[in-house]
């Protein structure tokens, strides 16, 4: 059995810069290729993170040398260049969210399946250790029953029609993109999927909403609220509130590995993992679910799930793309 894997990486925008630049730090990753539709951009690419520039997107799948691709594209094109990969033989590594709606989803999964290959959304928060520990607390009654979870993730920058989230044809938006990351760790803590999803969003002139506010409803009155925005300066944090006391991690989306539990009048601190590397977890936890046929961080059903949640709160508040 190979040792490490080998990848190739769809598209030279920030996030694909992300796990490239920490994929050297992981132990079981290499980096082999890099596409692009521009051939510059796939040329100043690889000058700075290695690996072999291909132009157009097929040089990568054709690349023998490539075992698996991180497919770092717009939402929109996730469906067509993940399925491409893997008919190619090559496993595969996609951005969340995983697609731009359930449905095609399930045709990724339907093609994973078929081609034998190994497809995995690419959450990276969900591969670090602190993580995994606060959803495990949740889950073994730390807190009493669950009751509450509030979520947010936003950030602020200026709105720029050209930025690939402001683009309707190419499924952005807030819930899309930053959203989706309450959805899912709510669905983890909770460990199901919601009864009901709404949510209320303002919409930028190009369509997509701008900045949302979200509403779970889960099996025995559990509810999120969430909110998500891509102009707006929020705190970070994801608090989890039960009948006994309530878990509190700032910016699970990044952290620091340090989360709190609060009960009575006790507080602890519980400190796992102070590594910040996050695309390199997430690149190691790929390698050993492709390698080692180890439990993938985010499995299948999990992402048709949060797929599914997402299709309903984009319905919800009135997002018909």
């Amino acid at each position: 059995m190979a040792e490490r894997l080998r990848w190739g990486i769809l598209g030279t925008g920030n996030i694909a810069r992300k796990f490239a630049a920490q994929l050297p730090g992981s132990k079981r990753g290499e980096l082999v290729a890099v596409g692009s539709r521009n051939e510059e951009s796939a040329i100043a690419f690889a000058n700075q993170y290695g690996g072999a520039p291909r132009s157009p997107y097929e040089g990568v799948l054709a690349d023998a040398k490539v075992d698996a691709i991180y497919n770092s594209l717009p939402n929109s094109l996730h469906a067509e260049w993940t399925i491409r990969a893997l008919e190619a033989g090559k496993h595969v590594l996609c951005e969340k969210p995983i697609a731009s709606h359930a449905d095609e989803a399930e045709t990724m999964f339907q093609a994973a399946e078929r081609t034998g290959r190994k497809l995995v959304e690419a959450f990276m928060s969900r591969s670090h250790p602190a993580v995994q520990r606060f959803i495990a607390m949740a889950h073994e009654g730390a807190i009493g029953d669950l009751r509450l979870i509030r979520s947010n993730f936003t950030f602020q920058r200026a709105a720029d029609a050209k930025d690939v989230r402001y683009q309707r044809e190419l499924a952005g938006g807030s819930i899309m993109d930053v959203g989706c990351y309450c959805v899912n760790f709510a669905r983890a803590i909770t460990g199901a999927d919601p009864i009901s999803a709404t949510a209320l969003a303002h919409l930028h002139e190009t369509g997509v909403d701008e900045y949302a506010a979200g509403l779970l409803q889960f099996e025995d009155d559990i509810f999120c609220t969430f909110t998500s925005g891509m102009t707006t300066k929020s705190d970070l944090h994801t608090v989890v509130a039960g009948s006994e006391g309530y878990l509190r991690i700032d910016t699970p989306w990044f952290t620091d590995g340090t989360f709190t539990l609060v009960r009575g009048d006790q507080t602890e601190t519980i400190q796992l993992d102070s590594a910040t590397d996050y695309y390199a977890m997430e690149a190691d936890a790929m390698a050993d679910h492709v390698l080692d046929d180890a439990k993938p961080a985010i499995s299948a059903a999990d992402s048709l799930g949060n797929m599914r949640t997402l299709d309903q709160l984009r319905k919800s508040a009135g997002l018909d793309y």
